[in-house]
Protein backbone atom coordinates (compact mmCIF):
# COMPACT_ATOMS: atom_id res chain seq x y z
CA UNK A 1 0.00 0.00 0.00
CA UNK A 2 1.24 3.38 -0.86
CA UNK A 3 0.88 6.42 1.73
CA UNK A 4 1.68 10.07 1.18
CA UNK A 5 3.25 11.78 4.06
CA UNK A 6 3.77 15.30 2.34
CA UNK A 7 0.77 17.98 2.52
CA UNK A 8 -2.73 17.45 0.48
CA UNK A 9 -2.97 18.78 -3.00
CA UNK A 10 -5.18 22.11 -3.14
CA UNK A 11 -7.17 20.69 -5.15
CA UNK A 12 -7.71 17.27 -3.32
CA UNK A 13 -8.83 19.64 -0.33
CA UNK A 14 -11.37 21.65 -2.02
CA UNK A 15 -12.91 18.53 -3.76
CA UNK A 16 -13.32 16.69 -0.53
CA UNK A 17 -14.89 19.38 1.38
CA UNK A 18 -17.05 20.28 -1.38
CA UNK A 19 -17.92 16.03 -1.27
CA UNK A 20 -18.22 16.77 3.15
CA UNK A 21 -20.46 19.73 2.03
CA UNK A 22 -22.52 17.41 -0.20
CA UNK A 23 -23.00 14.10 3.10
CA UNK A 24 -23.72 17.33 5.42
CA UNK A 25 -26.80 18.33 3.11
CA UNK A 26 -28.10 15.09 2.90
CA UNK A 27 -27.57 13.94 6.40
CA UNK A 28 -29.47 17.00 7.02
CA UNK A 29 -32.11 16.41 4.52
CA UNK A 30 -32.67 13.27 6.13
CA UNK A 31 -32.66 14.05 9.59
CA UNK A 32 -35.31 16.91 8.61
CA UNK A 33 -37.74 14.30 7.99
CA UNK A 34 -37.37 14.25 3.50
CA UNK A 35 -38.13 11.14 1.92
CA UNK A 36 -35.79 11.80 -1.08
CA UNK A 37 -33.27 14.51 -1.51
CA UNK A 38 -31.74 15.76 -4.68
CA UNK A 39 -28.34 15.04 -5.75
CA UNK A 40 -25.81 18.51 -5.37
CA UNK A 41 -23.23 18.98 -7.95
CA UNK A 42 -20.89 21.86 -6.47
CA UNK A 43 -19.18 23.71 -9.71
CA UNK A 44 -15.19 23.59 -9.44
CA UNK A 45 -13.46 25.49 -11.78
CA UNK A 46 -9.77 24.32 -12.81
CA UNK A 47 -8.68 27.89 -13.06
CA UNK A 48 -10.04 29.05 -9.96
CA UNK A 49 -8.68 26.08 -7.65
CA UNK A 50 -5.14 26.51 -9.03
CA UNK A 51 -4.47 30.19 -9.28
CA UNK A 52 -2.63 31.83 -6.75
CA UNK A 53 -5.04 34.41 -4.80
CA UNK A 54 -3.46 37.16 -2.83
CA UNK A 55 -4.15 37.36 1.17
CA UNK A 56 -7.47 39.27 2.19
CA UNK A 57 -9.04 39.25 -1.34
CA UNK A 58 -12.48 38.03 -2.16
CA UNK A 59 -13.38 35.25 -4.82
CA UNK A 60 -16.83 35.68 -6.47
CA UNK A 61 -19.28 33.38 -7.54
CA UNK A 62 -21.48 33.12 -10.45
CA UNK A 63 -25.10 34.16 -8.01
CA UNK A 64 -28.50 33.36 -9.76
CA UNK A 65 -30.12 36.15 -10.99
CA UNK A 66 -33.43 35.49 -9.01
CA UNK A 67 -33.64 34.16 -5.56
CA UNK A 68 -36.35 31.23 -4.74
CA UNK A 69 -39.10 31.79 -2.46
CA UNK A 70 -39.54 29.78 0.54
CA UNK A 71 -41.34 26.64 -0.62
CA UNK A 72 -43.99 25.10 2.04
CA UNK A 73 -43.52 22.05 3.55
CA UNK A 74 -46.77 20.10 4.79
CA UNK A 75 -46.05 17.25 7.20
CA UNK A 76 -49.58 16.47 8.31
CA UNK A 77 -50.94 13.24 6.58
CA UNK A 78 -54.23 11.10 6.30
CA UNK A 79 -52.07 7.88 6.91
CA UNK A 80 -54.13 4.31 6.59
CA UNK A 81 -57.61 6.22 6.44
CA UNK A 82 -58.26 6.24 2.28
CA UNK A 83 -57.62 2.70 2.64
CA UNK A 84 -60.49 1.85 4.51
CA UNK A 85 -62.13 -1.37 3.53
CA UNK A 86 -65.57 0.39 4.02
CA UNK A 87 -64.57 3.00 1.04
CA UNK A 88 -64.22 0.19 -1.07
CA UNK A 89 -62.60 1.41 -4.44
CA UNK A 90 -61.92 4.90 -3.29
CA UNK A 91 -61.27 8.31 -5.22
CA UNK A 92 -60.99 11.67 -3.74
CA UNK A 93 -59.41 15.21 -3.79
CA UNK A 94 -58.72 17.77 -1.11
CA UNK A 95 -58.12 21.52 -2.30
CA UNK A 96 -56.95 24.37 -0.45
CA UNK A 97 -58.93 26.89 -2.35
CA UNK A 98 -56.90 30.11 -2.01
CA UNK A 99 -54.57 29.28 -4.74
CA UNK A 100 -56.24 25.94 -5.78
CA UNK A 101 -53.53 24.07 -4.75
CA UNK A 102 -53.97 19.89 -4.97
CA UNK A 103 -53.33 18.72 -0.72
CA UNK A 104 -54.13 15.23 -1.23
CA UNK A 105 -55.65 13.14 -4.32
CA UNK A 106 -56.22 9.05 -4.87
CA UNK A 107 -58.07 8.44 -8.51
CA UNK A 108 -58.96 11.84 -8.90
CA UNK A 109 -59.18 11.63 -12.29
CA UNK A 110 -61.41 8.36 -12.23
CA UNK A 111 -65.01 8.62 -13.79
CA UNK A 112 -67.11 7.98 -11.15
CA UNK A 113 -71.02 7.99 -10.53
CA UNK A 114 -72.00 10.68 -8.62
CA UNK A 115 -74.86 10.01 -7.08
CA UNK A 116 -76.57 12.95 -5.80
CA UNK A 117 -73.50 14.92 -5.88
CA UNK A 118 -75.54 15.58 -8.98
CA UNK A 119 -77.36 17.80 -7.86
CA UNK A 120 -74.45 20.39 -7.68
CA UNK A 121 -74.12 20.72 -11.14
CA UNK A 122 -77.85 20.61 -11.87
CA UNK A 123 -78.61 23.58 -9.23
CA UNK A 124 -75.43 25.74 -10.79
CA UNK A 125 -76.68 25.27 -14.36
CA UNK A 126 -80.19 26.39 -13.37
CA UNK A 127 -79.06 29.47 -11.51
CA UNK A 128 -76.92 30.43 -14.21
CA UNK A 129 -78.94 29.60 -17.36
CA UNK A 130 -82.75 30.83 -16.02
CA UNK A 131 -81.40 33.17 -13.06
CA UNK A 132 -82.39 33.01 -9.41
CA UNK A 133 -85.33 35.54 -10.00
CA UNK A 134 -87.41 32.83 -12.47
CA UNK A 135 -90.50 31.81 -11.38
CA UNK A 136 -92.66 28.66 -13.30
CA UNK A 137 -96.27 29.55 -13.98
CA UNK A 138 -99.20 27.12 -13.72
CA UNK A 139 -102.00 28.53 -15.26
CA UNK A 140 -105.80 27.80 -16.45
CA UNK A 141 -107.01 28.97 -20.16
CA UNK A 142 -109.88 28.99 -22.39
CA UNK A 143 -111.37 26.80 -25.10
CA UNK A 144 -113.42 27.11 -27.87
CA UNK A 145 -115.63 24.39 -26.70
CA UNK A 146 -118.19 25.13 -24.29
CA UNK A 147 -117.80 24.32 -20.47
CA UNK A 148 -113.60 23.49 -21.25
CA UNK A 149 -110.43 24.81 -19.81
CA UNK A 150 -107.09 23.83 -20.34
CA UNK A 151 -105.06 23.58 -17.60
CA UNK A 152 -101.13 23.90 -18.36
CA UNK A 153 -98.29 22.84 -16.92
CA UNK A 154 -95.67 25.37 -16.69
CA UNK A 155 -92.99 22.84 -14.99
CA UNK A 156 -93.85 23.99 -11.43
CA UNK A 157 -94.18 20.02 -9.15
CA UNK A 158 -94.44 22.37 -6.18
CA UNK A 159 -98.35 23.18 -6.70
CA UNK A 160 -99.86 22.33 -3.17
CA UNK A 161 -102.98 20.52 -2.66
CA UNK A 162 -103.03 21.59 0.49
CA UNK A 163 -105.38 24.23 2.08
CA UNK A 164 -104.28 28.07 2.81
CA UNK A 165 -102.75 28.04 5.74
CA UNK A 166 -101.47 24.78 5.22
CA UNK A 167 -97.84 24.13 4.01
CA UNK A 168 -95.83 21.06 1.69
CA UNK A 169 -92.37 20.10 2.32
CA UNK A 170 -92.19 23.25 -0.26
CA UNK A 171 -92.95 26.17 1.99
CA UNK A 172 -94.44 29.16 0.47
CA UNK A 173 -95.80 27.00 -2.82
CA UNK A 174 -98.59 28.27 -4.73
CA UNK A 175 -102.13 26.53 -4.24
CA UNK A 176 -104.14 24.70 -6.17
CA UNK A 177 -107.14 25.82 -4.88
CA UNK A 178 -105.99 29.65 -5.62
CA UNK A 179 -105.69 28.33 -9.35
CA UNK A 180 -109.51 27.00 -9.39
CA UNK A 181 -111.04 29.71 -7.86
CA UNK A 182 -109.45 32.30 -9.93
CA UNK A 183 -110.70 30.03 -13.10
CA UNK A 184 -114.37 29.75 -11.68
CA UNK A 185 -114.38 33.54 -10.85
CA UNK A 186 -113.27 34.19 -14.40
CA UNK A 187 -115.30 31.72 -16.24
CA UNK A 188 -118.87 33.07 -14.05
CA UNK A 189 -117.76 36.54 -15.23
CA UNK A 190 -118.29 35.90 -18.56
CA UNK A 191 -121.78 34.80 -18.19
CA UNK A 192 -125.20 36.26 -18.35
CA UNK A 193 -126.98 36.86 -15.35
CA UNK A 194 -128.41 34.03 -13.94
CA UNK A 195 -126.00 31.29 -15.50
CA UNK A 196 -123.59 29.23 -13.19
CA UNK A 197 -120.12 28.05 -13.84
CA UNK A 198 -120.54 24.38 -15.35
CA UNK A 199 -116.51 23.46 -16.47
CA UNK A 200 -117.86 19.80 -17.65
CA UNK A 201 -114.30 18.81 -18.92
CA UNK A 202 -110.18 19.82 -18.11
CA UNK A 203 -107.84 19.37 -20.74
CA UNK A 204 -103.97 18.76 -19.57
CA UNK A 205 -101.71 20.78 -21.22
CA UNK A 206 -98.19 18.56 -21.16
CA UNK A 207 -96.23 20.31 -24.08
CA UNK A 208 -93.96 22.19 -21.96
CA UNK A 209 -91.41 19.07 -22.77
CA UNK A 210 -91.67 15.89 -23.60
CA UNK A 211 -93.52 13.14 -21.67
CA UNK A 212 -92.34 9.93 -23.23
CA UNK A 213 -89.66 9.90 -21.35
CA UNK A 214 -90.73 10.96 -17.99
CA UNK A 215 -88.94 7.45 -16.40
CA UNK A 216 -85.19 6.84 -16.73
CA UNK A 217 -84.63 2.75 -17.54
CA UNK A 218 -81.66 3.45 -15.81
CA UNK A 219 -84.11 4.36 -12.39
CA UNK A 220 -84.43 1.30 -9.38
CA UNK A 221 -88.06 0.59 -10.87
CA UNK A 222 -88.91 0.85 -6.75
CA UNK A 223 -87.73 4.44 -6.16
CA UNK A 224 -91.35 5.72 -7.12
CA UNK A 225 -93.09 3.50 -4.63
CA UNK A 226 -90.13 4.21 -1.92
CA UNK A 227 -91.16 8.15 -2.47
CA UNK A 228 -87.76 9.03 -3.55
CA UNK A 229 -89.16 10.48 -6.63
CA UNK A 230 -91.95 10.88 -9.04
CA UNK A 231 -92.59 11.20 -12.70
CA UNK A 232 -90.49 14.10 -14.49
CA UNK A 233 -93.92 15.49 -15.83
CA UNK A 234 -94.64 19.47 -16.33
CA UNK A 235 -97.64 18.96 -14.39
CA UNK A 236 -98.30 17.15 -10.63
CA UNK A 237 -99.32 18.47 -7.55
CA UNK A 238 -96.69 18.56 -4.27
CA UNK A 239 -94.19 16.49 -6.14
CA UNK A 240 -96.59 13.60 -6.45
CA UNK A 241 -96.20 12.56 -3.08
CA UNK A 242 -98.94 11.08 -1.41
CA UNK A 243 -98.45 12.96 1.80
CA UNK A 244 -97.25 16.58 1.13
CA UNK A 245 -95.65 17.35 4.00
CA UNK A 246 -93.34 14.38 3.56
CA UNK A 247 -90.10 14.54 2.17
CA UNK A 248 -89.89 11.17 1.81
CA UNK A 249 -93.41 9.77 0.50
CA UNK A 250 -95.40 7.11 -1.90
CA UNK A 251 -95.63 8.56 -5.42
CA UNK A 252 -98.22 7.35 -8.00
CA UNK A 253 -97.83 5.91 -11.50
CA UNK A 254 -99.21 8.96 -13.43
CA UNK A 255 -98.72 12.26 -11.50
CA UNK A 256 -99.95 14.82 -14.47
CA UNK A 257 -103.60 12.48 -14.32
CA UNK A 258 -103.29 13.17 -10.29
CA UNK A 259 -103.05 16.45 -11.18
CA UNK A 260 -105.99 17.20 -12.84
CA UNK A 261 -108.44 14.96 -10.62
CA UNK A 262 -106.78 17.24 -7.50
CA UNK A 263 -107.70 20.00 -9.96
CA UNK A 264 -111.49 18.99 -10.40
CA UNK A 265 -112.17 18.40 -7.01
CA UNK A 266 -110.72 22.18 -6.07
CA UNK A 267 -112.76 23.58 -9.12
CA UNK A 268 -115.80 21.77 -7.36
CA UNK A 269 -114.97 23.52 -4.01
CA UNK A 270 -114.74 26.65 -5.64
CA UNK A 271 -118.30 26.49 -6.95
CA UNK A 272 -118.06 24.66 -10.25
CA UNK A 273 -121.81 23.29 -10.58
CA UNK A 274 -121.18 20.35 -13.02
CA UNK A 275 -121.50 16.61 -11.74
CA UNK A 276 -119.23 14.87 -13.49
CA UNK A 277 -116.14 16.72 -14.76
CA UNK A 278 -114.01 14.51 -17.25
CA UNK A 279 -109.62 14.57 -18.04
CA UNK A 280 -108.27 14.78 -21.32
CA UNK A 281 -105.07 15.97 -22.88
CA UNK A 282 -104.36 17.80 -25.55
CA UNK A 283 -102.39 21.55 -26.45
CA UNK A 284 -103.88 25.34 -25.96
CA UNK A 285 -105.65 26.59 -28.49
CA UNK A 286 -103.40 30.00 -30.07
CA UNK A 287 -104.62 32.69 -28.41
CA UNK A 288 -106.46 31.21 -25.74
CA UNK A 289 -107.42 33.63 -22.79
CA UNK A 290 -105.54 33.05 -19.92
CA UNK A 291 -108.26 32.46 -16.89
CA UNK A 292 -105.92 32.03 -13.94
CA UNK A 293 -102.36 32.05 -12.98
CA UNK A 294 -100.40 31.08 -10.32
CA UNK A 295 -96.21 31.40 -9.60
CA UNK A 296 -93.75 29.10 -7.97
CA UNK A 297 -91.48 30.65 -6.20
CA UNK A 298 -88.30 31.46 -7.10
CA UNK A 299 -85.67 29.25 -8.86
CA UNK A 300 -83.42 30.63 -6.04
CA UNK A 301 -85.64 29.26 -3.36
CA UNK A 302 -86.05 25.81 -5.10
CA UNK A 303 -82.50 25.30 -6.19
CA UNK A 304 -81.53 25.74 -2.53
CA UNK A 305 -84.63 23.11 -1.14
CA UNK A 306 -83.02 20.47 -3.47
CA UNK A 307 -79.66 20.83 -3.03
CA UNK A 308 -80.77 21.03 0.98
CA UNK A 309 -83.25 18.34 1.30
CA UNK A 310 -81.48 15.91 -2.14
CA UNK A 311 -85.04 16.32 -3.75
CA UNK A 312 -84.71 14.20 -7.26
CA UNK A 313 -88.00 15.47 -8.63
CA UNK A 314 -86.71 19.27 -7.94
CA UNK A 315 -83.52 18.23 -9.83
CA UNK A 316 -85.02 16.79 -12.72
CA UNK A 317 -87.63 19.79 -13.31
CA UNK A 318 -85.09 21.93 -13.19
CA UNK A 319 -82.39 19.93 -15.82
CA UNK A 320 -85.53 19.79 -18.06
CA UNK A 321 -86.28 23.77 -17.46
CA UNK A 322 -82.50 24.48 -18.45
CA UNK A 323 -82.86 22.56 -21.77
CA UNK A 324 -86.10 24.03 -22.35
CA UNK A 325 -84.17 27.53 -21.80
CA UNK A 326 -81.64 26.78 -24.11
CA UNK A 327 -83.55 25.88 -27.15
CA UNK A 328 -82.68 22.15 -26.87
CA UNK A 329 -86.22 21.21 -26.14
CA UNK A 330 -86.61 19.74 -22.60
CA UNK A 331 -86.08 15.79 -23.38
CA UNK A 332 -84.07 13.91 -21.24
CA UNK A 333 -81.34 12.99 -23.91
CA UNK A 334 -80.53 16.68 -23.84
CA UNK A 335 -80.26 17.05 -20.36
CA UNK A 336 -75.95 16.10 -20.80
CA UNK A 337 -75.69 19.13 -23.13
CA UNK A 338 -77.92 21.52 -21.68
CA UNK A 339 -76.25 21.03 -18.18
CA UNK A 340 -72.91 21.26 -19.02
CA UNK A 341 -72.66 23.86 -22.15
CA UNK A 342 -74.21 26.31 -18.89
CA UNK A 343 -70.82 25.31 -16.84
CA UNK A 344 -68.68 25.43 -20.26
CA UNK A 345 -67.95 29.17 -19.84
CA UNK A 346 -66.60 29.04 -15.95
CA UNK A 347 -63.42 27.14 -17.41
CA UNK A 348 -65.00 23.57 -16.29
CA UNK A 349 -63.36 21.16 -18.51
CA UNK A 350 -65.88 18.71 -20.00
CA UNK A 351 -63.39 15.83 -20.19
CA UNK A 352 -64.45 12.64 -18.42
CA UNK A 353 -68.24 14.34 -17.95
CA UNK A 354 -71.28 12.05 -18.97
CA UNK A 355 -74.81 13.35 -17.45
CA UNK A 356 -77.64 10.71 -17.87
CA UNK A 357 -80.11 12.75 -15.73
CA UNK A 358 -79.84 16.13 -13.60
CA UNK A 359 -80.85 14.18 -9.68
CA UNK A 360 -77.77 11.36 -10.14
CA UNK A 361 -80.48 8.60 -9.52
CA UNK A 362 -78.92 7.14 -12.53
CA UNK A 363 -75.75 4.71 -12.12
CA UNK A 364 -74.87 5.98 -15.82
CA UNK A 365 -74.11 9.44 -14.71
CA UNK A 366 -70.39 10.23 -14.71
CA UNK A 367 -67.72 12.83 -13.50
CA UNK A 368 -64.49 13.19 -12.03
CA UNK A 369 -63.61 14.06 -8.25
CA UNK A 370 -61.27 16.89 -9.90
CA UNK A 371 -64.35 18.07 -12.04
CA UNK A 372 -66.67 18.26 -8.73
CA UNK A 373 -63.84 20.00 -7.10
CA UNK A 374 -63.36 22.25 -9.40
CA UNK A 375 -66.66 23.09 -9.77
CA UNK A 376 -66.65 23.75 -5.66
CA UNK A 377 -63.51 26.32 -6.02
CA UNK A 378 -65.52 28.23 -8.75
CA UNK A 379 -68.80 28.43 -6.37
CA UNK A 380 -65.85 29.51 -3.27
CA UNK A 381 -64.83 31.97 -4.88
CA UNK A 382 -68.32 33.46 -6.98
CA UNK A 383 -69.69 36.31 -5.38
CA UNK A 384 -72.86 35.78 -8.45
CA UNK A 385 -75.24 33.10 -8.49
CA UNK A 386 -72.77 30.11 -7.90
CA UNK A 387 -72.62 31.06 -4.36
CA UNK A 388 -75.99 30.96 -3.88
CA UNK A 389 -75.43 26.79 -4.40
CA UNK A 390 -72.67 27.10 -1.62
CA UNK A 391 -74.88 28.22 0.88
CA UNK A 392 -77.65 25.90 0.20
CA UNK A 393 -75.49 23.25 1.16
CA UNK A 394 -76.69 20.73 4.43
CA UNK A 395 -74.30 21.50 7.29
CA UNK A 396 -73.03 18.69 9.64
CA UNK A 397 -75.55 17.88 12.53
CA UNK A 398 -77.48 20.58 11.57
CA UNK A 399 -80.03 20.69 8.54
CA UNK A 400 -80.81 18.87 5.39
CA UNK A 401 -79.30 15.47 4.21
CA UNK A 402 -76.56 16.04 6.78
CA UNK A 403 -78.76 16.53 10.05
CA UNK A 404 -78.20 13.31 11.67
CA UNK A 405 -74.70 12.91 10.23
CA UNK A 406 -70.82 13.33 11.77
CA UNK A 407 -72.09 11.76 15.14
CA UNK A 408 -69.43 10.06 17.69
CA UNK A 409 -65.74 10.20 17.09
CA UNK A 410 -66.74 12.51 14.30
CA UNK A 411 -69.06 14.60 16.29
CA UNK A 412 -66.54 17.27 16.48
CA UNK A 413 -67.05 18.69 13.03
CA UNK A 414 -70.70 19.11 13.83
CA UNK A 415 -71.26 22.89 12.01
CA UNK A 416 -68.01 22.91 10.81
CA UNK A 417 -68.65 20.84 7.37
CA UNK A 418 -70.94 21.43 4.71
CA UNK A 419 -71.23 19.31 1.26
CA UNK A 420 -73.49 17.67 -0.53
CA UNK A 421 -74.94 14.46 0.25
CA UNK A 422 -74.85 11.23 -2.43
CA UNK A 423 -76.34 7.57 -2.01
CA UNK A 424 -77.26 5.30 -4.65
CA UNK A 425 -76.43 1.61 -5.09
CA UNK A 426 -72.62 0.61 -5.00
CA UNK A 427 -71.91 4.56 -4.64
CA UNK A 428 -71.46 6.72 -0.75
CA UNK A 429 -70.07 9.98 -1.76
CA UNK A 430 -69.82 13.52 0.19
CA UNK A 431 -68.98 17.00 -1.33
CA UNK A 432 -68.05 20.20 -0.33
CA UNK A 433 -65.90 22.50 2.23
CA UNK A 434 -64.70 21.51 5.70
CA UNK A 435 -63.56 24.44 8.33
CA UNK A 436 -60.37 23.41 9.65
CA UNK A 437 -59.00 23.07 12.91
CA UNK A 438 -56.14 25.58 11.92
CA UNK A 439 -59.33 28.12 10.36
CA UNK A 440 -58.70 27.31 6.66
CA UNK A 441 -61.52 26.71 4.71
CA UNK A 442 -59.99 23.42 2.39
CA UNK A 443 -62.47 21.42 -0.60
CA UNK A 444 -63.00 17.67 -0.93
CA UNK A 445 -64.73 15.85 -3.20
CA UNK A 446 -64.70 11.70 -1.53
CA UNK A 447 -66.30 9.17 -3.72
CA UNK A 448 -66.64 5.25 -2.23
CA UNK A 449 -67.36 2.85 -4.91
CA UNK A 450 -68.07 -0.84 -5.39
CA UNK A 451 -68.55 -2.82 -2.63
CA UNK A 452 -70.38 -0.11 0.19
CA UNK A 453 -73.17 0.23 2.82
CA UNK A 454 -74.31 2.70 5.44
CA UNK A 455 -70.47 2.02 6.98
CA UNK A 456 -69.03 3.79 4.06
CA UNK A 457 -70.96 7.34 5.08
CA UNK A 458 -69.23 6.47 8.48
CA UNK A 459 -65.76 5.79 6.79
CA UNK A 460 -66.12 9.32 4.95
CA UNK A 461 -67.10 11.18 7.83
CA UNK A 462 -63.77 9.84 9.33
CA UNK A 463 -61.60 10.86 6.34
CA UNK A 464 -63.42 14.18 6.66
CA UNK A 465 -62.35 14.39 10.36
CA UNK A 466 -58.73 13.72 8.91
CA UNK A 467 -58.31 16.43 6.83
CA UNK A 468 -60.23 18.70 9.07
CA UNK A 469 -57.23 17.69 11.61
CA UNK A 470 -54.52 18.78 9.52
CA UNK A 471 -56.21 21.38 7.95
CA UNK A 472 -53.42 23.62 5.32
CA UNK A 473 -51.22 21.57 6.78
CA UNK A 474 -52.21 17.96 4.81
CA UNK A 475 -49.81 16.45 3.22
CA UNK A 476 -49.94 14.78 -0.33
CA UNK A 477 -48.64 11.07 0.85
Amino acid sequence: MRTHSGPIPKKIAVMSAAFLGVILVLGASFGAGFAVAQPVTLPVEEEVLSEQVAPGSLVTRPQPESSLSPQRIRTCSLGLLPLDPELGSFAGIVLEPQGGEVLFARGDDREVAPASVMKLITAASALLTLGPEARFETKVVSSSQPGVVVLVGGGDPTLSTLPGGAESVYVGAPKLQTLAEQTVASVGASLAEGEVVSITEVVLDLSLWDTQDEWDASWSPDARANGFISQVTPLQVDGDRRNPAAIVSVRSDDASERAGQAFVEALKRAGNTARTVSISRGVAEPGAIVLASVFSQPVSALSAYMVKESDNTLAEVLARHVSVAVGLGGQAQTVNQALTSSLAGRGLTLEGVTLRDGSGLSSLNRVKPQYVAALLLEMYHSGGNLALVRQSLPVAGVDGSLKDRFAGPNAGLVGKVAAKTGTIKGVRALAGYVSASDDTDLIFAFFATGDVGEASRVAIETLVTGVYTCGENLAHF
